[in-house]
């Protein structure tokens, strides 16, 4: 049994300490810190009332390194659990760092000032994390996190190499507002207003020229530019066969936007990157139709994840990877309408004599997603879609989970997008205190070239004698961590697909 330190009594923060708090035998002490220190007695409050026991509580500012090592000090954790917001993932590990303590994250890294998010700078630890004898997991909810896992298992037990991955995101719940945000309202609408990306490997340079793409595509809002461009262009169909344009989206284009989201979108533009290119695309205007199995077909839109990121580097043979997640006409209606007016800006704005950020005062008013867990009903349906060899022959493996709302709701107080992410925090969390992942514990080392890591990361993903470092979910034996899935409430099913689309259960943990 271990002492542990969660930082964050959000929607995820709550599901984390409830689960933990339901697996005492491998957390002998748990501390919830938060800025809001209602919002940990609220927590511990219902973990008591539900016959779980005492949480220990206190307060934080997680933005400051110097108030997350006092803390920190103060009780001597064995891990660090950080659900706080990903703009504070560097503070806290700094201080992992300076007091010497394991650290867990459910999302990496993300710049206040510009809407992208990215690994490097967290990778940039581990040279740092292994010289101190500390062992960092980046990404342990579920995409990232499970999605990564799927993968690692698939390419243990299911191929010899994995050559594309389509990671699918369904929400096929309603919580019954007009508009309203499953999670952190300024998160998650930064993420789908900002541009899509995905990356190829092995194309073919006589059918894709990079000065041919960067100049089909053209940047949004630009109500100067009078020229026809396309926001996808042909070579992005031609790479995406199965790939159409959206009919839904795109008919609340318009030019009198009088303002441009280039803090939210950035250029569009093709990038190497590891022997392979990114390849970005106008926010939302890629869609597939996925038939997610058990729930049915849904509109499912490019983004980008985070996750694609550290999966390009780990998954033995691959050449394309995506993602893609569902939403609704009335949620692509608001974000329009916010987008146009000035709601999503990410910049300082002048009010009344005061400086504003647009998308925080948003924020405010949209409903708390805690408020949601109530309300919502349905299901959310997230997994792997997978094609590659095995014994030489090509397969095809889709994992999936499918989690209920109500079910959520009803053991730990939240909806099933915290559960979902909250879970497999306390998963990870609770296989670092058995000292199943983490120090002295065997990777996954893939033997990438990583000599374009930023300095300090240049041996991310080298194993060291201790096991120490900075690690991503896909980077441990997956086999522990499947299991967790199927004990903790998040089951997981494997299909295989054959050549005319037909499905075989290989695995399901809900029996």
């Amino acid at each position: 049994m271990a002492c542990v330190l969660q930082i964050g009594a959000g929607g995820v923060g709550g599901v984390v300490a409830h689960k933990m708090a339901s697996n005492r035998g491998s957390f002998s002490r748990i501390i919830l810190a938060s800025r809001t220190l209602s919002k940990c007695q609220a927590i511990a409050d219902s973990i008591r009332q539900k016959g779980l026991g005492e949480i220990e509580i206190d307060s934080v500012d997680a933005d400051s390194v110097e108030s997350v090592v006092a803390l920190i000090e103060k009780y001597r954790p064995k891990l660090v659990v950080n659900v706080a917001l990903p703009y504070q993932d560097l503070s806290i590990m700094e201080a992992c760092l300076r007091t010497k303590t394991h650290y867990l994250d459910t999302a990496n890294y993300e710049h206040p000032d510009s809407a992208h998010f990215e690994y490097k700078e967290q990778w940039a630890y581990d040279t740092r994390y292994k010289q101190a004898g500390i062992f960092a997991l980046l990404g342990s909810g579920f995409d990232p996190g499970v999605t990564n896992v799927f993968c690692a298992y698939a390419q243990k037990h299911y191929f010899d190499e994995i050559h594309s991955i389509d990671i699918l995101d369904c929400n096929a719940g309603d919580h019954g507002y007009a508009f309203a945000t499953n999670f952190n309202p300024e998160i998650n609408l930064r993420e789908v207003s900002s541009k899509a990306r995905y990356w190829v490997k092995d194309i073919d340079s006589k059918k894709v020229d990079s000065s041919h793409c960067e100049t089909s595509v053209r940047s949004r809002g630009n109500p100067q530019d009078t020229e026809s461009k396309p926001l996808v262009s042909n070579t992005d169909l031609e790479l995406n066969p199965d790939l159409k344009q959206d009919t839904i989206y795109r008919k609340f284009e318009r030019e009198e936007k009088h303002f441009t989201l280039d803090s939210n979108t950035q250029d569009l533009k093709v990038e190497s990157y590891f022997n392979g290119q990114w390849r970005d695309i106008a926010p939302l205007a890629l869609m597939k139709e996925w038939d997610y199995p058990e729930v049915g077909v849904k509109n499912s839109y490019l983004l980008y994840h985070e996750e694609l990121e550290s999966l390009i580097r780990n998954i033995k043979g691959l050449r394309k990877i995506r993602f893609f997640m569902t939403f609704g006409e009335s949620y692509l209606t608001h974000m329009k309408c916010l987008e146009n007016i000035g709601f999503l800006r990410i910049d300082e704005v002048t009010h009344k004599g005061s400086k504003i950020v647009p998308i925080e005062v948003l924020k405010t008013l949209l409903p708390d997603p805690a408020s949601l867990a109530s309300r919502t009903k349905g299901q959310t349906h997230i997994g792997c879609y997978m094609k590659g060899v095995k014994d030489g022959k090509e397969r095809t493996i889709y994992i999936y989970n499918i989690c209920d709302h109500e079910t959520c709701h009803k053991e730990v107080n939240a909806q099933g997008v915290s559960y979902t992410t909250g879970v497999p925090a306390m998963i990870g969390a609770k296989l670092i205190c058995e000292d199943k992942w983490g120090l002295n514990c065997a990777k996954i080392v893939s033997g990438a070239d990583n000599s374009d890591m930023p300095k300090g990361g240049e041996m991310q993903g080298v194993d060291s004698s201790s096991g120490s470092g900075v690690w991503n979910m896909e980077q441990n034996d997956p086999d522990c961590f499947m299991a967790e899935l199927n004990k903790q409430g998040l089951p997981y099913v494997v299909l295989e697909l054959d050549s005319n689309g037909k499905t075989k259960v290989l695995e399901d943990g809900r029996k």
